[in-house]
């Protein structure tokens, strides 16, 4: 993954809030198509990327993202932008031709991410981890099963289904 990229995924989301939030949307941005080429294990939360976790941490390193840090009941939320001085190299890099290309690339898959962006995280979790079980192998059935298991989740039907119906729609 780029800074270009991870700054376009930002940039698309305004603000974007919490880095579980970001590491199951860029999992789920991959495994549409999104060419990312991120590494991804899976863990507690779901599937989780040191490559995202390391990019993020340089940008706002190098004052391309801001980090912001909420006080939570349960812990700390951090929650990032893009600098407008990273706005402006974007958008430079963009209007130059060897950045056409890869704004092209990036732009086929804006429409999802904000549609991501948008569902409740727990929802976008039990996908993320969903696909990654799809992903090795499993049918769709298994898939949703192993991650009932892995998640201790109840047999909730509805949600269940709701969070399938997110997966198959990110792997057909």
């Amino acid at each position: 993954m780029t800074r270009y990229q991870l700054a376009k995924i930002v940039d698309w989301a305004g603000t974007f809030q919490s880095r579980k939030r970001m590491q199951k949307l860029i999992f789920l941005l991959q495994a549409k198509g999104c060419p990312l080429d991120v590494d991804y294990d899976l863990h507690h939360y779901g599937p989780y990327s040191h490559d995202v976790a390391l990019l993020t941490d340089q940008m706002v390193g190098a004052k391309l993202l801001t980090e912001t840090k909420e006080a939570l009941p349960y812990g700390e939320q951090y929650s990032y932008a893009l600098t407008e001085g990273a706005r402006r190299q974007t958008q430079e890099y963009e209007a130059a031709p060897r950045g056409s290309g890869p704004a092209e690339e990036m732009a086929r898959f804006q429409a999802l991410a904000r549609e991501l962006y948008q569902h409740d995280l727990k929802e976008l979790e039990i996908a993320s981890t969903i696909v990654f079980f799809r992903k090795q192998g499993l049918d769709w059935d298994a898939a949703v099963e192993k991650t009932r298991q892995f998640k201790n989740l109840p047999e909730d039907a509805s949600f269940l289904n709701r969070c399938k119906a997110l997966a198959t729609k990110i792997v057909a």
